[in-house]
């Protein structure tokens, strides 16, 4: 056996070292270059591809204002509102056009439940309730998702666990419903529940509710029933924002692009085009009824400063003769974010606090007369 060289074996070892050496920086080139290429792709696909898609295809944008497509949870059955845990709640639907038959949910206050426990309320049994003097919250929720989704859900059995009707529906598009969204075809679905209630409701007292696009259907519904001279009693907005301009651009999704010249033409501007406005700081001049805000200044969808925008707008533009609007603010410490302001234990107390002081403005109201 040939014994090595203290040389020979230094030289052996430095060539292996080179060898390794060099294979190591090979894999580190071809790492680089195969994060450059996943790096342009992405950088492509950002900022030249979805812009000229967006561009040439601007019908894309109504969709991504309502993502009604987005349904979760998915394979439901919305006939069996059991199914969400809702027991004391009713499927129904209502006729809006002759093409537009949107879903609906009454969940009756828990009240009902206690004096009837063993009892399977009828569907006029569920009309009747509405008169007998329990106050009725019309909700109106935000984009995306059915009147099934779990936030929403849990919102339902916080209020009714506080004695309130709560009426629901899916927007045409959404959910079960028929139809497509649009401004003012999603507003019509709104009024026509709002008068389904009114014309079941006697001397009960009606509040809208609305959160996140839902603030701007609940308003411009709260102009079209003030300026016909029905006034509802007051107005709940949750995470609302000042219009869908600046809306659109403070979402998450176009922070990529906000920096760019290009921006608002593409992405802002051609929302109007589609007839979607949901101008909120102008309808909300026009809405005489009591107004409550509430927004979590953790909210990263609709950020904090727009509802304040709003709630500004509506202290500048809004008549003294109109009812007060009140902002409420939930820290972020708490994590509410967008969605779950119904965790906070103060909310029964704050939204009967507001519906008792509209309810004694109107009292006012009515004595001047």
């Amino acid at each position: 056996m040939e014994k090595l060289s203290p040389a020979k074996t230094f030289k052996n070892k430095s060539k292996m070292e080179e060898q390794t050496t060099g294979s190591s920086l090979s894999e580190t080139i071809a790492t680089a270059w195969y994060v450059a290429k996943v790096t342009s792709l992405v950088l492509f696909l950002l900022y030249i591809a979805i812009p000229i898609f967006v561009q040439y295809n601007p019908w894309i944008l109504p969709k991504v204002v309502f993502s009604n497509v987005i349904r979760w949870p998915p394979f439901v059955d919305f006939k069996k509102p059991a199914d969400f845990g809702l027991n004391t709640t009713r499927n129904f639907y209502l006729t809006v056009e002759d093409d537009v038959k949107i879903g609906a949910w009454h969940t009756l206050p828990r009240s009902v439940l206690e004096s009837h426990p063993n009892e399977d309320i009828s569907h006029e049994k569920f009309d009747q309730h509405l008169a007998h003097g329990k106050k009725i919250i019309v909700y109106l929720h935000g984009n995306s998702g059915t009147r099934g989704g779990w936030h929403r859900v849990q919102l339902y059995k916080l209020l009714a666990s506080h004695d309130f009707h709560i009426v629901t529906i899916d927007y045409r598009g959404f959910g079960d419903s028929t139809g497509t969204p649009t401004e003012d075809g999603v507003v019509s679905d709104a009024y026509h529940l709002y008068q389904w209630v009114k014309e079941r409701s006697g001397d009960s007292p009606v509040f809208l509710w609305g959160h996140s696009l839902g603030t701007a259907i609940t308003t411009k519904l709260a102009k079209k029933l003030c300026d016909e001279g029905e006034h509802p009693l007051g107005v709940v907005l949750e995470a609302p924002f000042n219009n869908i301009n600046d809306a659109a651009a403070n979402h998450p999704f176009s922070f990529p692009y906000r920096m760019l010249p290009w921006f608002s033409d593409i992405f802002i501007s051609s929302i109007a085009d589609h007839g979607i406005f949901f101008t909120s700081d102008k309808s909300v001049e026009h809405v005489t009824s009591p107004i409550m805000i509430l927004h979590a200044e953790d909210d990263a969808v609709v950020p904090y400063h727009l509802g304040l925008k709003l709630f500004e707008a509506a202290k500048e533009i809004r008549p003294n003769t109109h009812g007060d609007v009140d902002f409420v603010s939930f820290p972020g410490h708490h994590g509410y974010g967008h969605k779950h302001i119904f965790k906070s234990p103060e909310l029964p107390s704050i939204v009967k606090k507001f519906m008792e002081k509209s309810i004694a403005k109107r009292q006012e109201q009515k004595k001047e007369k």
